[in-house]
């Protein structure tokens, strides 16, 4: 089973950071409880951003730096030693002196518990507006769907109000029934839904309407082979997919350019190992 192979190098790297006795020889450091943390950039209107765990640095993850609006942090979820936990968010900008990267946009404290999985969704709007740019810390309680694909949306659209989300075959098939998931508000995660392998696209709607404003098709994945792992996607049994949903970026602003608001899928759990 993998939530992520990110997560889990991270575990292997902190496992094998090794101290040294009085006597001079290295053993290995015991490994404290991890929880799991991942950050996306939702900022649609400033720099790219870094992300410094402040309280500590043994047992943190790498830090995040220069994540891009619409970013992940890191490739995906890194090892944490669990508990109370303080991180701080800067911008970030590659031409700037070290001096030009220390304003801080966040701050937050937070009890990660040992063994779960987060998605840190920094969103709103940083150089004023509502909603104004906030840290939320959301549990990924990512299940083992079997042989089916399990599938949730997250709605990281500021200045989007509340939104309907579909599953249909395609990004221009018609829709009809009843919403895969209803009134999502900004700033939150839906429960997961499964569904049977095969290529699907998400239309986010606004609540109550069947016009879509944003479409997006899903990644496939790829199959695994006895020498390559397989990749998450629709069609691979076993995935665990977030559909996060991004506002267009600000004309005129530093964020990474996105004309119209979008769907990025990001993998939660990856199926079943096929290599030895």
């Amino acid at each position: 089973m993998r939530l992520s192979r990110f997560g889990l190098i991270a575990a292997a790297a902190l496992a094998s950071i090794a101290c040294q006795t009085e006597d001079g020889a290295l053993k290995p450091t015991e490994l404290p409880p991890l929880a799991f943390v991942r950050y996306i950039n939702a900022l649609p209107d400033t720099l790219a951003t870094t992300v410094r765990f402040i309280d500590q640095v043994e047992f943190s993850p790498q830090t995040w730096a220069g994540v891009p609006f619409r970013g992940l942090g890191g490739g995906n979820y890194q090892g944490t030693q669990a508990g109370s936990r303080r991180f701080r968010v800067f911008s970030f900008n590659a031409n700037a002196t070290t001096a030009g990267n220390t304003a801080v946009l966040g701050e937050a404290t937070h009890n990660f518990e040992a063994g779960k999985y987060y998605t840190v969704l920094h969103s709103g709007f940083a150089r004023g507006g509502a909603p104004a740019n906030a840290i939320r810390i959301i549990e990924d309680a990512v299940p083992t769907p079997g042989a089916q694909v399990a599938l949730r949306a997250m709605h990281a659209g500021a200045g989007i109000g509340n939104v309907d989300v579909y599953v249909t075959e395609t990004a221009t098939s018609a829709i009809s029934g009843a919403p895969a998931v209803a009134g999502l508000s900004f700033g939150n995660a839906s429960a997961y839904v499964t569904r049977a392998p095969g290529a699907f696209a998400v239309r986010v709607t606004a609540a109550g309407s069947t016009t879509p404003l944003i479409s997006a098709a899903a990644p496939a994945g790829a199959a695994g082979t006895t020498s390559v792992d397989p990749i998450g996607g629709a069609s691979q049994a076993g995935s665990v997919i977030t559909a996060v949903a991004f506002p267009a970026s600000v004309a005129g602003s530093q964020a990474a350019a996105s004309a119209n608001p979008s769907v990025l899928f990001f993998i939660d759990r990856h199926p079943p190992r096929t290599t030895p």
